[in-house]
């Protein structure tokens, strides 16, 4: 078996915190001591952009990756995330073509925290929910119940902390990301809902680790406990979106 090498990349496009940047130290620190002692391979290398257009960055990060023939994985975090220590080595013992940890999305009112950036691709009946005319291939419903200690697959789970295998991007065509604003005529998309969309039609799997459970910083940390937050305090949070797991594996809760 090849030996592992994983570059540890980050996309940077706002303030560098404090906090995010020590837990990126702390993960690859541990990672790279874990394999040595197990023998497995190596942390070979680290890249950070600076005040670049974020599809821009991650293009340029996946070719620097490419450019070296050692790497066998590319991880792949952002500036405002707080990573668990052992979630590189988590996320490879997965063997998925590409596999995520869990975070959630950022919002100033305690009331919008706690939405997993997990999601699942339309339906054509969700789609035709939509005005027919802002329809879009990207389009993508949000998760809403899921396991907490089994891993499942998703449709998308964004950036912010997710370990690729080498011949995802060998095998997709270039550009691996792009967004579009959205307009009155269109719904926009994100670097992410691109890149996974191609991802998925050229048969790659993503899966998501649940116990790999990251922070996401702003003036403010929101974690899992803000999820947690939703479901005791917000009846309607979990009727919406996909439920996966709990005896509606991959169907959408009801509206």
């Amino acid at each position: 078996m090849k030996p592992v090498n994983i570059a540890f990349t980050s996309t940077g496009y706002g303030p560098l915190w404090a906090p995010a940047v020590s837990s990126w130290l702390r993960t690859v620190a541990y990672t790279a001591r874990h394999f040595q002692i197990a023998h497995i391979g190596k942390i070979g290398g680290a890249g950070v952009t600076d005040r670049t257009y974020t599809m821009t960055a991650q293009n340029c990060l996946v070719k620097e990756t490419l450019a070296n023939p050692d790497f066998t994985h590319l991880f792949f975090t952002e500036m405002d995330m707080i990573l668990p220590h052992d979630c590189i080595v988590k996320l490879l013992a997965l063997d998925k073509d590409m596999a995520s940890g869990l975070y959630f999305l950022r919002c100033n009112d305690q009331g919008g925290r706690g939405q997993p950036c997990l999601y699942k691709k339309a339906s054509l009946v969700e789609a035709e929910r939509q005005v027919s005319k802002k329809s879009s291939q990207y389009m993508h419903s949000p998760l809403s119940l899921f396991p907490r200690d089994t891993p499942f697959q998703v449709d998308c789970a964004g950036l912010g902390c997710v370990l690729f295998k080498r011949e995802v991007f060998e095998r997709l065509p270039y550009p691996w990301f792009d967004l579009k604003a959205g307009s009155e005529e269109k719904i926009g998309y994100g670097s992410d809902m691109y890149f996974y969309t191609h991802a998925r039609h050229y048969g790659l799997e993503l899966w998501v680790d649940p116990t790999v459970q990251c922070g996401q910083i702003d003036y403010y940390e929101t974690d899992i406990s803000d999820y947690q937050w939703q479901l005791d305090n917000n009846p309607g949070f979990a009727s919406r979106g996909f439920i996966i797991g709990m005896g509606g594996n991959g169907n959408p809760a009801a509206p």
